[in-house]
């Protein structure tokens, strides 16, 4: 069913949205840019938003480190979706008693758990309590022994599974996968060492997904929230663009409603930031910047230029001083940028005007313009760079020349501060 969006009464059909969540046949509302859909069915994850699953085995515990920095790590087994599937996490936490805040820990598709384990217990030397989990569905089903159920019995790394909503939304995969996300985001909020209201979520690529999706079904439940690559908006441009585009359409609408987490975007409160690779095979810059414009609270973003589904260079250092500040209120918030003007020149060039917002005590050491020819798809494109002048008060201009100008390209500001955390301005 087809209704056209009067700005009016949308409000009101949002609340009445609300007002039937509890309803077995509710009706649920998304908006396009040119039209309001209405469709029938059920949310699947709400049944385990504040789901604590039951821990069904402790399979090890182990004491490593000294002083300020020793921790435990455990390994366990927790029952999902219904005892349904039993999922394989690490767990790892200060042996100091007290409250700490926690962080989520999401691998990327045909990863595990055990890949992050390195990962957590340095989180946790550092004051946090950390938890990584299998997550069913897109984890290496050959290399997760622990973790069991019928998404098992698909074929690796087949995408369809993920897709596959024909008979039923609880058909997809991804049910599997974000059900076993949210359940190991309520245990570790459940942990008496654990301040809850100081909880973050991170994750790679599939996992960047989950850490964008679980971001918007928790809401301000989750208070800091870092993806790589992972966003929403798979039909805007993504590897998955072809398949969705071939799905039936009302197979199509109903999965983007529940599991595209670009639609759940709108409902992040957490503060979010997202590392984009401007050549990603995977998620586009077309995708990752319509999830920023749809998540209306706190958010930031760097572009990597020239980079394909892997790492900017002081991401490691960047991803620790990102949670310290939101979790723990040391350090600074990173910079802010944006482009604030395009002035046209006499000769057909264009002056980029770039405003930087930095905390106190930090400072741009490098600020450029990338930019890149529209004749290429992304992961083919070449982002040069040009330099930015200091004008003042944080303002700095660049140029870019008629000749390339006319050649019709893509450009995002790009700037590396004085801890070599790097932030970028929206892609033109």
């Amino acid at each position: 069913m087809l209704i056209k969006p009067l700005k009016r009464t949308f409000i009101a059909l949002v609340i009445v949205c609300s007002a039937l969540e509890a309803s077995a046949n509710k009706l649920v509302f998304f908006q396009t840019s040119d039209s309001l859909f209405v469709i029938k069915g059920n949310d699947p994850f709400t049944p385990y938003l504040k789901s604590i699953p039951q821990v069904l085995q402790t399979l090890s515990s182990t004491n490593s480190g000294s002083g300020d920095k020793a921790i435990t790590t455990k390994e366990i087994v927790f029952a999902s979706k219904n005892n349904i599937n039993k999922v394989y996490a690490i767990m790892a936490y200060p042996q100091k008693a007290g409250k700490y805040p926690a962080i989520l820990f999401l691998h990327g598709g045909s990863g595990n758990a055990a890949g992050l384990r390195e990962l957590i217990e340095k989180f946790a030397s550092k004051g946090y309590v950390a938890l990584a989990c299998d997550m069913p569905g897109y984890c290496d089903i050959d290399h997760t022994p622990h973790s069991t159920g019928p998404w098992k019995a698909y074929e690796a790394p087949d995408e369809k599974p993920r897709f596959n909503i024909e008979n039923g939304l609880q058909n997809s995969s991804l049910v599997d996968a974000e059900v076993a996300g949210l359940q190991a985001f309520n245990l570790l909020a459940s942990q008496t060492n654990v301040n809850a209201e100081k909880i973050g979520i991170t994750g790679f690529s599939w996992g960047g997904y989950s850490t964008t999706m679980l971001s918007g079904l928790l809401g301000k439940r989750a208070k800091a929230a870092y993806s790589y690559w992972g966003c929403g908006f798979y039909d805007k441009g993504s590897f998955w663009k072809e398949l969705i585009s071939k799905l039936p359409e009302e197979v199509k609408k109903q999965w983007l409603t529940y599991f595209d987490a670009g639609r759940r975007a709108p409902h992040i409160k957490a503060n979010y930031f997202i590392e984009a690779a401007s050549n990603d095979t995977y998620f586009w810059p077309d995708a990752v910047s319509a999830t920023l414009n749809a998540i209306p609270g706190a958010k930031n973003h760097v572009w990597g230029p020239n980079v394909n589904h892997s790492l900017v260079p002081t991401s490691a250092p960047m991803q620790e001083l990102y949670f310290d500040y939101q979790l723990k209120g040391v350090g600074s918030p990173f910079c802010e940028v944006k482009i604030t003007k395009v002035e046209d020149q006499e000769d057909g060039g264009k002056k980029i005007i770039i405003k930087v917002k930095n905390a106190k005590g930090i400072k741009p050491v490098s600020v450029k313009i990338y930019y890149s020819i529209q004749d290429a798809n992304w992961q083919k494109r070449e982002w040069i760079p040009i330099n930015a002048e200091l004008q003042k008060n944080n303002t700095y201009e660049a140029i870019i020349p008629s000749a390339i100008v006319v050649k019709q390209i893509n450009f995002f500001a790009h700037v590396t501060d004085s801890r070599n955390v790097i932030t970028s301005s929206n892609l033109f």
